[in-house]
Formats: structure tokens, sequence, C-alpha cells
């Protein structure tokens, strides 16, 4: 890899580690409000009271109400769901059939922190602010649903001023979708302004080993007329931004896994709250809706697939991460090819390998060019040193005399920055896309590397990975660098190349698998190209005329 190559991903890996400190300087969070802002918990008061009416369907429950608590639990081919009929069914437990965590389990994407999800909030025609976070009745005698075929309902009930309210889910055997209808009687007789919101508290748990690495990957959001309203977590303090206007979606993800709501007709208004809560983000998303709308929404809980969420036509996909947006397109079209090769070979590491020629074939035009570039510029090295030793004291004469050289040898000291620059693209969607992909998550190659979403440590010394990827990648690396390297080297430049080379050994030290695979590849094929497919620059023909 030679010297332009190792200053571009150098820049990457500065912008990663700057891009926080950057994004809190031009975007800071903000402190509008919405038309309703949901209050602390301290000052909801719930009001459920009894209704003249009886249901004899559903218990009709108020605060002194002795409606039990009760947990339906749903499994679909998917999913397993433990439903609490509080809030009118908050998700207390969802279990994935697919994935598992590092302990071996199914990974659960409800823990104590969001367990309190799906509530209903409004203020009342007399100014009090309502959260219907009581144990509603469930329609139906019924402890567990089975989805296997076709879909099914499970609806809940409760009551306030004598109206109902109704909540009904609607489960599908192969999707994680989940369909909810909400409906209120005579809600202008109790709901002011005919307007409510629908509630999602506790953000997200962690699901992987390295919490630190996986919560640089939580983000809270809504989508507003297009655009992301989100706020940058505190630590001790409670950020919170709302906003008006057609809302199409919110949700929260972490590294490989999104919760998300969208309406069927977009909301009115939306807010964002976070939290850092012992290092983890914490998000709260509300989205404000009228009565007089559908109350229709779909819950989607579970993995990041660019397809499943692309299918809302609501821009939700946008929470995968393809790389930057400039360069989305590119990444949308690797994550394609690699999930295509993947049908037809099933391992993702063969896959990574073949992948990595594929890209080596695809950019061999531009590498030869950089590789004839640098090659060129170094075999006039040493004529340029004599330039420099004779015009060292005029430096107008010594830049003539290079722009000569340069003119009668056909070298051009750029002629390797525009080929690089062309590559970027494709090296930073590659960079985003093999750090997050789903489908790396869990997937094997061989022998130890068995999950190339994560390092692939061999042993521990004393607490202390091992990792075997990153040595071999740092060490294509500076093999690279030794065969690019001028002849005429001095200490400063050799001491430059160790200090990179112990650089990116550290950055890549704990990134996925996969994505030293890639490089290791990568860099090995480099290594072989420029040794056997790249002739050497014949300092004879490059017709050299010194004026004397």
């Amino acid at each position: 890899m030679d010297r332009q190559t190792l200053l571009a991903f150098l820049l990457i890996g500065f912008i990663i580690v700057l891009y926080p400190w950057y994004m809190s300087i031009v975007a800071p969070t903000s402190s509008a409000v919405g038309s309703f802002s949901e209050p602390q918990q301290s000052e909801i008061q719930n009001d459920i009271v009894d209704s003249p009416t009886t249901d004899p369907l559903v218990n009709t429950p108020s605060p002194n109400s002795s409606t039990p608590l009760k947990t339906i639990n749903v499994t679909t081919n998917l999913y397993d769901l433990s439903l609490s009929n509080k809030n009118g069914g908050s998700f207390t437990g969802f279990k994935l059939y697919n994935f598992k965590d590092h302990n071996n389990q199914l990974v659960n994407l409800i823990d104590d922190d969001n367990s309190n999800n799906m509530a209903i909030g409004f203020v009342s025609v007399d100014g009090d602010r309502i959260l219907l976070d009581n144990n509603w009745g469930v329609v139906g005698n019924t402890n567990k649903i089975r989805v296997d075929r076709g879909e099914k309902t499970l609806t809940f009930k409760t009551r306030y001023s004598g109206q109902a309210v109704t909540k009904k889910y609607t489960f599908y055997p192969d999707s994680y979708n989940i369909d909810v209808d909400i409906a209120f009687e005579n809600p202008s007789r109790f709901v002011s302004r005919n307007q409510y919101t629908l509630n999602w508290n506790g953000g997200m748990p962690a699901t992987e080993k390295d919490l630190s690495n996986d919560y640089l990957f939580f983000v809270g959001y809504a989508s507003l007329g297009g655009e992301q309203m989100g706020s940058k977590p505190r630590k001790g303090k409670s950020t919170v931004e709302s906003q008006n206007g057609s809302t199409l979606w919110s949700a929260i993800k972490t590294k490989y896994f999104i919760s998300a709501i969208i309406p069927s007709e977009p909301g009115i208004a939306a807010q964002v709250e976070s939290e850092l809560i012992n290092d983890k983000p914490i998000y709260d998303t509300q989205i404000t809706q009228s009565t007089n709308s559908a109350n229709q929404y779909t819950v989607y809980l579970g993995p990041l697939d660019y397809n499943s969420l692309r299918d809302f036509n609501v821009g939700l996909e946008s929470n995968v991460d393809l790389g930057w947006a400039l360069f989305r397109p590119i990444g949308q079209v690797i994550s394609w090819l690699l999930t295509k090769m993947y049908t037809i070979i099933p391992n993702y590491g063969i896959v990574v390998i073949l992948f990595a020629f594929l890209i080596k074939l695809l950019l061999n035009p531009l590498t030869v060019k950089t590789f004839e570039s640098t090659r060129k510029m170094q075999s006039l090295a040493p004529e340029i040193q004599k330039l420099k030793e004779k015009y060292k004291n005029d430096p107008q004469k010594m830049s003539r005399a290079q722009m000569e050289l340069y003119k009668n040898s056909g070298a051009n000291p750029m002629g390797g920055c525009l080929p690089m620059l062309i590559q970027m693209p494709i090296l930073v969607s590659v960079f985003s896309i093999f750090r997050s992909k789903i489908e790396f998550r869990g997937a094997p190659f061989f022998g130890w590397i068995s999950d190339l979403s994560v390092p692939d440590t061999l042993f521990e010394i004393g607490g202390f990975p091992i990792n075997i990827l990153p040595v071999l990648m740092g060490s294509t690396m500076f093999i690279q660098q030794k065969m690019m390297a001028a002849p005429n080297a001095d200490s400063q430049q050799k001491t430059m190349m160790y200090v990179m080379n112990a650089f990116f050994l550290f950055l890549f030290y704990r990134f996925p698998s996969g994505l030293n695979l890639y490089y290791f590849i990568f860099n090995l094929l480099s290594i072989l190209q420029q040794k056997y497919l790249i002739p050497n620059p014949n300092p004879t023909g490059l017709g050299i005329s010194l004026k004397k």
C-alpha cells in the first residue's frame, strides 16, 4: 500500500474518531417544543375510572381496579413475544428465533428498561395529562396464541370517563411487522383537541458482547417531512427534541436491530428524548396523532434488514448503515451483491474473499495507474535530489527545473491522487457495510473464525484478546509499504512508515473479523499484483534531459 493510500485511510480513521465531536458542534440539540409534550411520570395522573356501562368481555379498570396483571404469549415462526395487558399491550419479552447472543441464548429485544412501552397518552378536556398505563382488559379468554398459518389478532380494552378505548394487535407468521389498531369511543368528550400520543420508552437493550462498540450505534429518531429529528444523549441530563409536522415514523436502533412505529397516516408531531444512563444511551420516542385519523400503526421489532425496512416506503431503510449519504447508492449495490453471492455460496467468509477479488479486478486499472505513477516518481528521486543540491540557494530555479524534469520524463506528481480519490467511495462503503451488516452477525467462516461480526479472538492472555486477522492485515500493509518505499528513503520516512503501521493495527485490532479478512485478502492481492503484474519503469526510457 503506497503512501497516498495510507494517507487516505489515515484520513478515514481521523474522520471516524472526530466525527461525533464535529457533529456536536455543527448540529447542537434543539429545545423546540411540540404541540403536545408528554409530561414527566410524576406529572401524569392516572384517571381511569369505572364506567356505569358494563362490558361482559372486559374488566373495567380504575385507579382502584382489581384487574390483575396478565401476560399473553404470542409465538410466530420468527419470534416469541410476551405481551402484558399493562398499557393495553406492553411488550415485556421479544425473543428472536434466528439470532443468538454471545451466551448462545436467543436475542431478546426487551429488557427492564424498555418493557413499559406502547402506552397511549393525551390531555383530557379538563386539562389533565393522562397516561392509560393501567392494566387493560383482554377481549376473550386466552393466555397463548400460536401464529403459524394466517394472521391472528389480540384485543385489549379499557374505559376513560365512561368511554371505551380499544387496542387491537395483528400478528403474522413470517413477518416482524405487528399491526396496531386503536379506537376511541366519542373521543371529543374526553380527549382535548382530539390529539393523543403513542409512546415507546426505554430504548433498546444491548445485544453484543462488546457493549461500548454496540452503544456507538444506538440512535433514536423520528422522521418529519423526510428529515430525521433526534437528540444526542448526555450523561445525567435528559435532552428533549420536539417538532410539529408530518411524522412518517419513529425508531430506535442498535448496531443490528431496530424498533420502529410507522403510522398508516403521517402523525402531526413527534418527540425524541434521550439520556445517557450508566454509559447506555436511552431513548424515548413519541408520535402525536389525531383521533380523526385511521389510528392504525405498524410496529417493526427485529433485525436491521434493508429490504424489510424499504418495503414500508417511508425511508425507514435509511437506518441501515451503507456509508456516507453521498455514497449510499454504491453501498446498496455492495450489500445487494454480497447477499446474492451468499445465495450461491452459503459461507460469508468465502463470499468476502471472492468479493475482495472482484473489487481488485474492478479497481485494477486505477491501481496500476497509481503504482506506475509512484514508481516513476521514485525513479526520478535521485535526479530531483541533484536538482535540490544544484539550486539549493535558488528555489525558483529549482522549481522550474523540477517541472522541466517532470515534463521530459512524462511523470506527474499528482498522477496517483486521482485514481485514489476515485476508489474512495468504494473503500468507504465497504468499511461501513462490513462493520454493521446484519447478515455477518453470527456468520462463521472456518476454524476459530466463528462470527464475522466480531474480532477473531483465538485466545486471551491476561484478559487481552489475541486476534489473528488484524495482525495478518497489518503485516500485508507493511510489506506493501516496503515494496513501494523509495530506495533512498531517510530515517524519518521509515519511522513514519512504522508509526502508520502501528496506528492501523491499533485501529483495526477490535474491528469485525469480516472487515479484517477483506482487507487482508485485498492487500495480499495488491502485493502479488505489485510484484508480478506491474513492470518496473525503465529509467533509460524516461527521456530525461537536464539542462546544465
